[in-house]
């Protein structure tokens, strides 16, 4: 992992016992002392963590990659939405996929593997870095395919955007489009699309053509010009430090809990690591091993008091990153001193 993730394992409710252990992504997996929150229950806790550790292994389609990818409970809140996509974010780096080229996983025949879009660059570093697994819905795929503008190549641009290679893109795929290629509100888009519908669909067949969709009167082109700009810029991000204010700051949904994807997100915006698609595996990879150390009821989400725990996820963030609070503290008085004018010396 490196030194900047190095990892010591904590228990989420043991203050004083830490086990000096170190884990690197390829070994996923924490082992809990005995006086922790099951054994308290009556349960072998190293057990329980191992069984968990197994049947997290069986349901991804390789053990020797770690994903951070969304659940049915965690997708839930955002009607069944990766976290990424939620926010027209690359699934890799998480930066606006409006903002580059984007791509899409195919199989050998050419056709599309799942509905997601990546950037191009983190795509192909995927393959490269990661494996032929998307990386928000884990489907197996061959190659990663470039998506040309409609204004380059407008008959390629449809195929690799029809999914289901019918020919026709109904509505939640039209929005899918919205999210990877135009920087819109897409949910005030989908709060209008049924009544704007009809007026490319006139025959409701609940689908569209190429011709509906691009061109100078195409769908898209008109939500382009109805809808206003919108893409958020992180710049006033919290330190990790202040884990307070920082876990309230990434609950962008106000559910009160941070998920896996949540929390890789953060750190990736917190310690600008967009660039590097190993590193960034580095972290899904870390958050991955010591997640079910704190996540002790299976609830798929960290609350803000477990979040708050002395030697809990926050302390295991700043020890991962080897953040030093007195450092920061320091660094903080030393740009306030800098700052305050300097009062003349006496003679």
């Amino acid at each position: 992992m490196g030194a900047a993730l190095r990892l010591p394992t904590h228990t989420a409710n043991s203050n004083k016992r830490q086990i000096a252990q170190h884990f690197a992504p390829a070994i996923p997996g924490v082992y809990e002392p005995p006086n922790d929150y099951l054994h308290r229950k009556n349960a072998d806790a190293t057990t329980a963590v191992l069984e968990r550790e197994n049947e997290r292994r069986r349901s991804r389609r390789s053990t020797d990659d770690v994903w951070c990818g969304t659940s049915d409970d965690e997708g839930s809140a955002r009607g069944g939405l990766h976290v990424s996509e939620d926010h027209q974010e690359c699934g890799a780096c998480f930066e606006p996929l409006c903002k580059e080229r984007t791509a899409v996983f195919v199989d050998e025949s050419g056709a599309r593997t799942c509905k997601h879009f990546l950037h191009e660059r983190c795509a192909r570093a995927v393959c490269e870095h990661i494996g032929s697994v998307c990386p928000i819905c884990r489907t197996a795929f061959a190659s990663a395919r470039g998506v040309p503008f409609p204004t380059e190549d407008a008959n390629e641009w449809f195929r690799l955007c029809d999914v289901d290679g019918n020919g026709k893109l109904d509505k939640e795929q039209v929005l899918t489009v919205i999210r990877a290629q135009i920087p819109v509100d897409w949910r005030k888009i989908d709060k209008d699309l049924g009544s704007l519908w009809a007026r490319w669909d006139p025959e409701s067949s609940g689908a569209l053509g190429k011709a509906q969709l691009v061109g100078a009167d195409g769908l898209l082109e008109f939500v382009s010009k109805k809808y206003p700009p919108r893409l958020r810029e992180y710049k006033h991000v919290p330190h990790v430090t202040d884990k307070r204010a920082w876990f309230k700051f990434w609950d962008e949904d106000d559910s009160g809990t941070l998920e896996k994807d949540e929390v890789v997100r953060a750190l990736i915006k917190t310690f600008g690591i967009k660039d590097d698609v190993a590193h960034i595996q580095d972290v899904r990879s870390m958050v991955e091993s010591i997640w079910c150390v704190f996540d002790l009821d299976d609830s798929g989400g960290i609350d803000l008091t477990e979040f708050l725990l002395e030697d809990g996820l926050g302390d295991s963030i700043m020890a991962a990153f080897a953040v030093d609070k007195r450092a920061e503290l320091a660094q903080k008085e030393d740009a306030k001193a800098s700052r305050s004018p300097k009062r003349p010396q006496k003679k």
